[in-house]
């Protein structure tokens, strides 16, 4: 497979430095793009088949349940799309490093002068931008089905909920997804483990399935998930803004500490670059 890589740098100088960081970042954006487009180039018949297999889970498990009101199929469709968002920005995150060693492609990233949060950021703002145009057109593609009309009329009656409480836990699924990182760095075969938990919060983050059918364990894991408290947010309102935000907050802070902890063993051990 042929890859493009965009520079990961711009020269910079102490004067300027400030001034040319959003430059950096831009860069380091423009060359996650770049070989994601390569990704997509060569597999596009992969990508459309997961994202037909999706579409026609997320379908099959709407209509188990009829819906009622045009409100509770908007915070299904909410739900569902707010984890396939996630879901693709937790895989890239936990496989970021795993990639780059396996390509052969993790000393030319480390030798230049981005430092490495920036390439981390770029990869998450890549990721987030490129994931969002698929969360569209599933979502356009699943209104037309259920009801355009409904699904409208409950959008723009909880439309404030969904942009805060999605952001608020985009932020905490990020944090997971660095935590998966940091991890990625030592334990390097994390791959089953991401695609469990990806798969525990699509079943059971209360979405498809009413919190009031889940057992009490369920609920106790539930109460660290940032997507169940993103659902319990455009549900119940705003009573519950403060504790998701702490939950998804907690996550950044955890998966940095991770990171920055596994980053330094990697390195002392000269694991970075190695992929087993």
């Amino acid at each position: 497979m042929k890859l493009i890589f965009w520079p990961l740098f711009v020269p910079t100088y102490p004067s300027k430095e400030v001034s040319r960081l959003p430059l950096q970042i831009l860069n380091v954006v423009l060359a996650s793009f770049l070989k994601k487009r390569a990704e997509y180039r060569r597999y596009w018949f992969d990508f459309t088949v997961g994202l037909i297999i999706k579409f026609v889970f997320f379908l099959g498990t709407l209509y188990a349940s009829p819906i009622q009101t045009g409100k509770e199929a908007t915070v299904k469709l909410f739900g569902f799309s707010l984890w396939y968002l996630s879901a693709h920005l937790i895989s890239k995150l936990g496989n970021t490093v795993i990639e780059e060693a396996y390509l052969g492609t993790a000393e030319q990233v480390l030798s230049t002068k981005t430092p490495p949060w920036q390439v981390l950021m770029g990869v998450v703002i890549a990721e987030i931008a490129l994931s969002s145009v698929w969360v569209v057109l599933f979502f356009i593609c699943a209104a037309l089905m259920i009801g355009f009309s409904e699904i409208l009329s409950g959008i723009l009656s909880m439309i404030t909920e969904i942009v805060v409480f999605g952001s608020v836990s985009l932020i905490g699924m990020t944090g997971i997804g660095v935590f998966i990182l940091g991890l990625s760095l030592r334990l390097k075969q994390v791959g089953a483990v991401t695609e469990v938990l990806l798969y525990y919060l699509l079943i059971f983050s209360g979405f498809f399935l009413s919190s009031n059918l889940l057992p009490t364990a369920f609920h106790i894991l539930n109460y660290f998930s940032p997507l169940s408290w993103a659902v319990q947010g455009v549900n119940e309102g705003w009573p519950v803004f403060f504790p998701a935000l702490g939950i998804s907050l907690l996550w950044l802070a955890m998966g940095s500490l991770v990171l920055k902890q596994q980053w330094h063993w990697a390195r002392k051990n000269g694991k970075i670059g190695s992929y087993v």
